[in-house]
């Protein structure tokens, strides 16, 4: 089995072999860039909380690079994020105004027809913690997102335990968010870091031991990964892997399958 330090290696040469710039890719998800500024004491507004949710909300079951290309128009829809206005916002005009940029997925309605609820919830937290920002970091990111996504306090709607890593990432907290992409590549397809299909808090537990073990950033190892698969961006390991053009491919079972044929 490939080792973490090794493997980070691999994916950054191949990256490089094929000219994807991975720093500037890094640097445009800006969730590194959060993380280290909040390394460096800063705190988030619970403006930024609302758009750190509504971003997750967006990117479930789509490709990420529309949203991207169309972030200016995401920020005049909901108001540059400021909470005050979106609470009082036509729901139903905001999911419509999000499918004319297509920007939408299948749960965008009730995804944004929960932006009250999931206010109230964010201010019951502020009572009791203070600021949302002082109750992201009182516990381990697993727990606090096991917490908005599965649990019965503060349960978020159309809020699962990975959307809500996803959020947590995008208010500067170190994590990583087990979706499709994470799951196949440490699969037993693929690298075989794990023997079978890990589940999400598998895969999780599986790249938090390899972001400790090489001493990396989680977020930095997620977001290399995510970019290593994902389709608007590098596309070496997605649905129809490039093994050719991976250094890993003789450590995994799909190049190593497609060396035989």
């Amino acid at each position: 089995m490939i080792n973490s330090k090794e493997l980070i290696q691999r994916m950054e040469a191949t990256l490089k072999n094929i000219g994807y710039d991975l720093d500037r890719a890094i640097n445009e998800l800006g969730q590194v860039n959060r993380s280290e500024r909040r390394d460096q004491g800063e705190s988030f507004s619970r403006d930024e909380h609302i758009k750190g949710l509504i971003l997750s909300f967006l990117s479930n079951q789509r490709p990420w690079g529309p949203i991207v290309e169309n972030m200016d128009k995401i920020t005049e829809i909901f108001f540059d994020f400021q909470i005050d206005k979106i609470k009082h916002a036509d729901k139903p005009l905001l999911a419509k105004q999000l499918k004319d940029i297509k920007c939408g997925n299948r749960s965008v309605d009730k995804q944004m027809e929960s932006l009250d609820y999931n206010i109230r919830i964010f201010e019951q937290i502020e009572v009791v913690y203070g600021s949302l920002d002082e109750f992201v970091v009182s516990d381990t990111p697993d727990n606090i997102a096991w917490e908005l996504g599965q649990g019965r306090k503060y349960k978020l709607k159309q809020m699962g335990y990975t959307l809500a890593l996803e959020y947590l990432r995008n208010v500067g907290i170190k994590a990583i968010k087990p979706d499709l992409h994470i799951r196949r590549i440490i699969g037993d397809e693929r690298l075989n870091l794990y023997s079978g299909y890990p589940s999400e808090v598998e895969a999780v537990n599986i790249m938090n031991r390899f972001a400790v073990e090489s001493g990396v950033n989680m977020t930095y190892l997620d977001n290399l990964m995510w970019l290593y698969c994902a389709v608007d961006y590098a596309n070496v390991c997605g649905s129809d892997p490039k093994c050719n053009l991976c250094e890993l491919r003789h450590n995994c079972n799909m190049g190593i399958t497609k060396q035989a044929v």
